[in-house]
């Protein structure tokens, strides 16, 4: 198992006591790999995919907490690549996905799907833990994190340019200076300082992880003093 998956792994089993940090956890969620179908007769439902049996666990445990919501779970093989699964958590009755939309504040008054995931703006991420428990979401949704023995490298992809610098403004809240960059057709932000993705572990409550990583980076250091000195 990667780093990566070890990291997702550990976020998958924090749950928030607070309701209202397992609701800013869901709209980081489905606003990074979530999906809204509404139908013909305005019947709403909502779905994520990923190939992570964590981000899938998490999300089913956040609905089932937050909501009282036991969302459908489909597994996917793929034909080709046989050990790729792909996992699909749906909430199909349509009140009850316009119930965590709404809670996200991903559904505007007159029913349109939206985002507004400003800093200032919005009730759900005003609060320093519910920012904490958003950028742990959009980490566990569409992130990744390189092997620190390595190098240091730390993202998150999104689907367009206004949530990469909705989620650079939100790291930014706690002292963190990420880039954005354009990789294909989505925007990467990322973080590059070994100092910095340490600080990210213990915003997003990854102690495990973080103890990980700095006993690494202290092997490194020791070791770059002692070729200096050689």
């Amino acid at each position: 198992m990667s780093f990566s998956s070890h990291v997702k792994e550990e976020l998958s089993r924090q749950v928030s006591p607070a309701r209202h940090c397992q609701i800013a956890e869901t709209a980081a969620i489905l606003s990074l790999c979530g999906k809204v179908h509404i139908t013909e007769d305005n019947q709403y439902m909502i779905r994520i995919h990923t190939e992570n049996v964590a981000v899938a666990r998490k999300y089913f445990t956040l609905l089932k907490k937050a909501f009282n919501i036991r969302a459908d779970v489909a597994i996917r093989r793929n034909a080709f690549l046989k050990k790729n699964r792909t996992y699909t958590v749906a909430v199909r009755r349509s009140r009850d996905a316009v119930r965590v939309l709404q809670a996200a504040r991903l559904l505007g008054d007159d029913g349109d799907v939206c985002e507004n995931m400003s800093v200032v703006k919005n009730l759900i991420i005003q609060n320093s833990c519910c920012r904490r428990a958003f950028v742990r979401g959009a980490f566990l949704a569409a992130g990744s994190l390189s092997d620190p023995e390595k190098f240091y490298h730390f993202e998150i992809t999104c689907a367009s340019m206004r949530k990469a610098k909705q989620l650079q403004g939100l790291m930014a809240s706690f002292d963190i200076e990420a880039r954005i960059v354009l990789r294909k057709r989505y925007f990467v932000v990322y973080v590059k300082e070994g100092s910095q993705i340490a600080e990210l572990l213990q915003i997003m409550e990854a102690p495990m992880a973080l103890m990980e990583l700095e006993n690494i980076r202290i092997l490194k250091e020791m070791r770059n003093s002692v070729n200096r000195q050689v």
